[in-house]
């Protein structure tokens, strides 16, 4: 959305801006579902402190995402506005990656931890968000958005599944006991070669014109902007989703090698091998659920999706009284078929949003919408990982790598479903009734259109022969 407006990219130059998901992938994946467990259990934090530590740097990270995404929505280079952050954040998350994926085997602190981790997630909020604003300027109407950014979900996903592999590549192949060093450390080296390579492919082969600058000070970051972005009904709810979700999606991927192991009794083989049927029934079902959202309405899709999402817990919760690993399957296969629809269809709406902005203001805000957008998905994540994990060590007694009694693995499969459920069923609540559809977005269109038409007839160049 800049001031004249892109073409839409063909699938090459799409591809090239997706390439991206992969160390993005890199980054959520093994947070949520080996880095926790395993600075928990193999580090000897333990599960109440790496939940805890887990919860107050995401914490930190809500100030940052709002400010980072004010200044790719201010910043201007001949280079473009998001290629300058997107090369940035590559030495930062690489340097960081290698002490956070490699650490040494002993002597690991709270404070090591915590000073590699803040680097780490500074270098992925500036990936990020320069990213996602990068797809609201050179996507081109409503269902260009959900092209984008299923493309960039789907790219997301086979990157998971690529990172799942070497665990399970690892376990197959004599890693004692699974060997999570080597697992966590080989998606560490993925990630850290992989970085330059992406960021050469998306700055070298996707457009990225420099803003026409208008001098003003619209886009500076200030608590006015702030409470007015979040008075606006359309945002808040997409926020709210952003929380509920994002709540969900990591009590399921922080819990998920804890109930594989202790209530399905499954080995780090079979729960790695079972990831990756999760991520494939993802893949699987994204593109249904797009074709919901393009036959309907995208919020219409979200809410069948997260009906879906809270019934796939209380399949699970049935299917445990019964473990096995065929039992775990099927619940993983469900429960993954609808897995990333709200959030890749939550971010396409983010863009429609920032349009809506331009359309009424002149201004385009997508940097800090997505920033926001971010931050209320870490406060989902860290609200997850931090009350999840306490409540599965304080509450249900549950200690991982240890024996543990009935109750408290009974204990960890109820938080595991329940928690979930509640917020996905919050989700439906919240984005049942949201307004900016298919015909407000056309009006917008529409508006918008007649606006660039004005300016370019008032241009006096326009007049000049030739």
């Amino acid at each position: 959305m800049t001031e004249t407006k892109p073409k839409r990219l063909g699938l090459p130059r799409v591809f090239a801006l997706s390439t991206l998901a992969f160390p993005l992938a890199g980054i959520g994946l093994p947070v949520g579902v080996y880095l926790s467990p395993f600075y928990a259990d193999e580090l000897g934090l333990g599960v109440a402190l790496t939940g805890l530590l887990f919860m107050l740097m995401r914490i930190w990270d809500l100030a940052v995402d709002p400010i980072i995404g004010s200044l790719v929505d201010r910043f201007n280079s001949r280079y473009g506005r998001a290629r300058p952050w997107i090369v940035a954040s590559v030495p930062m998350l690489m340097v960081s990656a290698y002490f956070v994926y490699l650490p040494p085997r002993e002597g690991v602190t709270a404070l090591y931890f915590v000073f590699w981790m803040v680097i780490f997630y500074l270098g992925a909020t500036f990936l990020q968000i320069s990213r996602n604003a990068w797809v609201s300027d050179v996507a081109v109407d409503y269902d260009d958005r959900s092209r984008h950014f299923v493309v960039i979900e789907v790219a997301s996903i086979l990157s998971a599944l690529f990172l799942l592999l070497l665990p399970v590549f690892i376990a197959a192949n004599g890693g004692e006991n699974g060997d999570r060093f080597a697992q966590v450390g080989a998606m560490g080296w993925a990630l850290i070669i992989a970085l330059p390579v992406t960021a050469f492919l998306a700055c070298a082969f996707v457009p990225d014109p420099p803003r026409i600058s208008t001098g003003s000070d619209d886009h500076k970051l200030s608590f006015s902007m702030l409470r007015k972005a979040l008075e606006n009904p359309l945002l808040r709810a997409v926020l709210l989703l952003e929380v509920m979700v994002g709540i969900s999606i990591s009590v399921t991927s922080s819990l998920y090698l804890f109930v594989a192991e202790s209530v399905f009794g499954l080995s780090d083989l079979q729960a790695s091998l079972l990831l990756v049927v999760f991520f494939l029934s993802s893949v699987v079902g994204l593109p249904f659920w797009m074709a919901i959202a393009q036959r309907t309405e995208k919020h219409k899709a979200i809410c069948a999706a997260v009906l879906m999402s809270a019934g796939s817990f209380a399949f699970y919760f049935l299917v445990a009284q019964f473990p096995s690993f065929w039992s775990f399957a099927a619940a993983a296969v469900l429960n993954g078929f609808a897995f990333t629809a709200p959030l890749v269809i939550g971010r396409s709406m983010t863009a429609d949003i920032a349009e809506e902005e331009v359309s009424r203001t002149g201004v385009n805000r997508a940097g800090l919408y997505f920033g926001l957008n971010a931050s209320a998905y870490k406060v989902g994540a860290s609200v997850a990982i931090g009350v999840g994990y306490l409540l599965v060590g304080l509450v249900a007694g549950y200690e991982a790598g240890a024996e543990n009694t009935p109750q408290a693995v009974q204990g960890l499969l109820i938080i595991f479903c329940v928690l979930p459920t509640l917020f996905y069923i919050a989700t439906y609540f919240i984005i049942r009734n949201y307004p900016l559809d298919r015909k407000m977005q056309a009006e917008i269109a529409a508006k918008l259109e007649a606006r660039n038409a004005n300016m370019k007839a008032d241009d006096p160049l326009d007049l000049m022969p030739g």
